[in-house]
């Protein structure tokens, strides 16, 4: 073996390689991401959110990451009825798409115990995001029982890219502005959010504005 031959080998062997690239969400089967959400005036903890990924699959598109989020009160009740199980698809070109139809069921579900039947638009988090970049709108809506419930989010759009520390650690982020409304009987929201993504990981932080001003964020704690 020439020395040159051997320099490369070397290195092939003592640097890190990444494999391949990655998509704004999280596809490591078995990993648990810990967030505590908090109520921006008073610093209370509104809710302490578990989400592991239980499986990663083929799909004809791509792979199917399926994960269970659990929301617990700050004494360790149960914040929703049940746990909620979504599933989204990272592309081959690692975007990620979300099936908005599932999902709202899916969260109606698990938050009020109750059946419904959805109609929206899919969601994509494209792998290729950059500052000043746009995102399509999505809309939909739910029927529960006799009952309708619509929500649009739109203006979505790429504000910058951030290094953002929080208690889990240090991250390289895009940051997500979209204004999301939603209506219904007994429910009326109307709020701006900002979400910092990180590839490999999924969301970071999560800031809700109402009027204007900051309501609740939601921040990373720990990922296992």
């Amino acid at each position: 073996m020439t020395r040159r031959a051997f320099y490369i080998l070397f290195l092939l062997l003592t640097v890190p390689v990444v494999l391949r690239a990655q998509g704004y969400c999280c596809d490591r089967q078995g990993a648990t991401l810990e967030y505590v959400r908090k109520i921006s005036k008073s610093g209370e903890t509104r809710w302490r959110h578990t989400m592991k990924v239980k499986d990663v699959s083929k799909g004809p598109d791509g792979s199917v990451v399926t994960s269970v989020s659990i929301f617990l009160k700050p004494n360790g009740k149960p914040y929703y009825k049940g746990d909620i199980i979504e599933q989204v698809v990272l592309r081959e070109n690692n975007d990620v798409w979300v099936d908005m139809e599932a999902v709202t069921v899916e969260y109606i579900k698990g938050r009020a115990g109750l059946n419904a039947t959805a109609e929206a638009d899919p969601s994509i988090i494209p792998a290729s995001m950059e500052p000043g970049d746009t995102l399509p709108q999505v809309s939909g809506k739910a029927k529960v029982s006799l009952l309708t419930y619509t929500y649009r989010i739109w203006d979505r759009k790429v504000l910058r890219r951030e290094s953002i520390s929080v208690p889990a650690g240090t991250f390289d982020c895009v940051v997500l502005e979209e204004h999301k409304l939603e209506s219904g009987p007994g429910h009326n929201r109307d709020v701006l959010n900002h979400t910092w993504y990180c590839k490999g990981i999924g969301f970071v932080r999560h800031d809700t504005y109402i009027n204007g001003k900051l309501d609740t964020s939601e921040i990373l704690y720990s990922i296992k």
